[in-house]
């Protein structure tokens, strides 16, 4: 008896088609969670950083306004320069990150589900199921409403990448208490 054969006899019976997408549900929203839950504690980060960027900054501008009145003729335009680059760079990302922040957090969980989903094995004709965030898009297209904010707030999208990962985890995975052997 060849080894594979012997290893087919061992290892008793094989999950089924449940409890196999079960078990890939599980991980994909494990990896969602997990994937949004760091981009979240970044993006709350970038955020702290830049106000207190911003902060620093009002103040570096209001010592520039005393030195350059104190200095008069002697004031260098390099430091204005500066200046202009910090005001024009703190304001670009706090467009970038700020504005944004359901956005990036969304992204993030959809790459987290992707990658939770392939490392627990799903099929690869069932790739094609893990573009489900664009029947969102679609309905937000349809309705007529911001992309970048529908219906008013970009937090949305986080609950649009992860709402169908946790409704199929829901399905595949009933209550333990609805399984309990009768005495």
């Amino acid at each position: 008896m060849s080894t594979a054969a012997l290893l087919d006899t061992v290892s008793g019976p094989k999950p089924s088609r449940k409890e196999r997408a079960a078990k890939t549900v599980n991980a994909a929203l494990r990896g969602g969670v997990l994937a949004g839950a760091v981009a979240a504690i970044a993006w709350l980060l970038a955020v702290a950083l830049s106000g207190t960027v911003f902060f620093l900054l009002i103040i570096a501008t209001v010592i520039a306004l005393v030195y350059t009145v104190v200095a008069g003729d002697k004031a260098r335009m390099g430091l204005w320069g500066l200046l202009a680059i910090a005001w024009a760079l703190i304001i670009a990302q706090r467009w970038a990150v700020n504005d944004n922040g359901g956005i990036i957090v969304a992204g993030a969980a959809w790459i987290g589900v992707v990658m939770g989903a392939r490392r627990a094995g799903i099929a690869k004709k069932s790739m094609a199921l893990l573009a489900y965030p664009l029947l969102s898009l679609a309905v937000v297209i349809a309705a007529n409403e911001s992309v970048r904010e529908p219906w008013g707030m970009d937090w949305l999208w986080v609950l649009a990448v992860l709402g169908p990962v946790l409704g199929a985890r829901t399905l595949l995975n009933p209550s333990p208490r609805d399984h309990k052997p009768t005495p």
